[in-house]
């Protein structure tokens, strides 16, 4: 099944923002999503109260993007977040 990975401008803009270190790490592990629906080895959850809502947990990052299960399957990675208190 094909995976398409789109990227908004808000989600570009914080990984711009990025330090390279954790730059990178997002960019591995995004990549990484290409597998769908093998997600082995990554941190996925669906969130509460939100429909086709998953984060992917880098660090102390986390990646918030959304999934439409259509043909091709897209992944649009929406923001990238430091976690604190109030990440979600």
């Amino acid at each position: 099944m094909a995976t398409n990975i789109q990227w908004t401008g808000k989600a570009a803009k914080d990984l711009r923002s990025l330090p390279s270190k954790d730059q990178k790490a997002v960019r591995e592990k995004v990549n990484a999503m290409q597998s769908y629906p093998d997600l082995k080895g990554l941190d996925v959850k669906k969130l509460t109260d939100s429909d086709g809502q998953y984060r992917l947990r880098v660090g102390n990052y986390r990646v918030l993007y959304a999934l439409s299960n259509n043909a091709p399957v897209v992944i649009e990675i929406q923001r990238i977040l430091r976690r604190t208190s109030t990440t979600y």
